[in-house]
């Protein structure tokens, strides 16, 4: 296999495939060619945080190992605030989540666009996190995460029908690039916190359309289109 950059890499794409074993032991051998890569560090935080709620605290300590290797590491600053809100602290979550958002200012690049707008969005700021997303879609319209973010944005802003609708791009376009499972899943998780965080919207018909589809393409089915609110 190649170095621990490469490997980091095979890890992310194989969270993107739904293949958790696979990337786990990627990121793994990641760290153990180069502990002093904050890459390797960053990718074993990512498969960690999506192996569930009991190795959340080791997913918090990857992530705080590649920012000490890598002050300037977004995606490990915002992964380390996505686990503490999990974990239960929020305030230092979103110390964090802020300090993304201003270090990404003023850098236009669709993946730093991305990080901003899921920072935005976890810190309540709809309107700049949709922003920040339809600009990464303006430079790379096949970035699945970005419309799947952009979707539940829209979700928690109050607008459901253009929320399903985004949703239904983001899984179209999912297929059409092949196997992005892990992705959908992710994006089922992030819909299911979203609505613990807001119950207001659980039991709103647009949320149980979006649950049902994420959940039917995240496992291979293929439920109708939601169409409208």
């Amino acid at each position: 296999m190649g170095d621990a950059d490469d490997l980091a890499r095979l890890a992310l794409a194989s969270v993107d495939a739904g293949d958790l074993r696979s990337a786990l032991a990627a990121a793994e051998e990641a760290v153990a060619r180069d502990a002093r890569s904050p890459e390797a560090h960053t990718a074993l935080g990512w498969v960690l945080e999506n192996l569930g709620e009991g190795r959340l605290q080791e997913a918090a300590r990857a992530y705080e190992r590649a920012i000490a290797l890598d002050p300037g590491a977004l995606l490990a600053k915002e992964g380390l605030a996505n686990v503490l809100r999990r974990l239960g602290r929020p305030a230092e979550a979103d110390t964090l989540a802020a300090a993304v958002v201003a270090l990404a200012a003023g850098d236009p690049r669709a993946e730093t666009l991305e990080l901003r707008g899921w920072c935005e969005l976890q810190l309540g700021r709809l309107a700049d996190a949709e922003r920040s997303f339809r600009r990464a879609l303006d430079q790379e319209p096949e970035l699945v995460s970005v419309r799947l973010d952009l979707a539940l944005t829209l979700l928690c802003a109050g607008r459901p029908s253009e929320a399903l609708a985004a949703y239904d791009e983001a899984i179209a376009t999912a297929e059409r690039l092949g196997d992005l499972r892990g992705v959908l899943a992710i994006a089922l998780d992030d819909l299911e916190q979203a609505l613990a965080a807001r119950p207001e919207l659980a039991p709103t018909p647009a949320a149980a359309a979006a649950r049902e589809r994420l959940r039917a393409a995240s496992t291979g089915g293929a439920p109708a289109p939601m169409g409208g609110a």
